[in-house]
């Protein structure tokens, strides 16, 4: 069987074009995110599900001073995530392990994704972006097309330029017609409840095609963001993650407010709150969320014994289990 780094020996010898450099102007190349990362994002995970919006991805690790530019995206992070910028940060292969960059993470107080291997592992497949054996950052602007590729920090000149371009996030396009700007213009605030009743109610007389088309992808693009989410409801709940349904049902609450899914989502935790077996399996998930915030900032060998007994004393609760599984996971990849 070959092993990692033979495999990402033959990815570079097999694909020699893939990696040369990006130049300003060009399409940006396609990715994929979806294997070991630190603080997954919620929705998008590939450029096509990321159209309009700013995207930065940086390249870095521990020894080489390139961790140094961390605080710099975060700083763009807090202030744009969710608001038109997509970050992904790419963590090489090997040099640290998945739950000491997630340690890290942690104890940095860093919240933007971070991808493991994202240049040479097909799940975390960001090989497009990648220049021989230099470390480089892309900016891909609001057009899908790249507007910086280097390795100073002019990416950031760039990002600004870029950033101020974003109208409406999340919604693909940064113009609409005059009588679309009210929604879109709710929607861009995530006031996405507020948006879908002013479609609703638009859509309910007659319209300019080129209003009614603007009204109507706004309309699309809210529900779409709200039937992701009650889909992971579902699968959640079948796995006793009342944890996440919660988180996801009081955002549901938060940003569909005024509107039906706002006032579904409020009656919806309300009765979970009222059920006495989900309220202990809520007070077992707290329990495990202060643990991680606290021994989740020690060496993972520390993190795994912490995690091990106490799924030891709530092994009653789901809580228990996903502690075992996520220490398993600690030691599995240490291993």
């Amino acid at each position: 069987m070959l092993t990692r780094a033979a495999l990402a020996l033959l990815v570079l010898l097999a694909c020699p074009l893939c990696a040369d450099a990006l130049k300003v102007g060009q399409e940006a190349p396609k990715f994929k995110a979806g294997g070991n990362i630190v603080n997954p994002p919620e929705f998008a995970r590939e450029l096509k599900d990321s159209i309009g919006d700013v995207i930065l991805i940086y390249e870095w690790h521990n020894r080489d001073g390139t961790r140094a530019g961390l605080a710099d995206i975060q700083k763009y992070h807090d202030k744009w995530n969710g608001r038109g910028l997509q970050v992904w940060t790419i963590h090489r292969l090997d040099f640290e392990k998945y739950p000491e960059v997630d340690i890290l993470a942690r104890n940095e107080g860093w919240t933007f994704p971070i991808c493991m291997g994202g240049f040479y592992d097909e799940s975390n497949d960001f090989f497009g972006y990648k220049d021989g054996k230099s470390f480089r950052t892309t900016v891909v602007g609001i057009d899908g097309k790249v507007a910086y590729y280097g390795k100073d920090s002019g990416w950031k000149a760039a990002m600004d330029a870029e950033l101020a371009k974003v109208v409406y996030p999340n919604l693909g396009k940064h113009a609409v017609s005059d009588g679309a700007k009210g929604p879109a213009g709710d929607f861009a605030e995530r006031k996405f409840g507020k948006a879908l009743v002013a479609c609703e109610k638009l859509l309910a007389g007659e319209l300019p095609d080129d209003v009614k088309a603007d009204v109507s992808l706004v309309q699309q693009r809210a529900n779409e963001l709200a039937e992701k989410r009650l889909e992971r409801i579902k699968a959640w709940k079948e796995d006793k993650r009342y944890d996440l349904v919660m988180k996801t049902l009081e955002a549901l609450a938060g940003e569909y407010k005024t509107h039906q899914i706002g006032t579904d989502a409020e009656a919806e935790i309300k009765a979970l709150k009222k059920d006495k077996e989900i309220k202990k399996e809520l007070g077992a998930f707290e329990a495990l969320d202060k643990l991680i915030a606290k021994d989740g900032k020690t060496d993972p060998q520390g993190f795994v014994n912490a995690l091990r007994e106490f799924a030891k004393q709530q092994n009653r609760f789901r809580a228990g289990t996903v502690a075992t599984e996520l220490a398993d996971r600690i030691k599995a990849y240490m291993e």
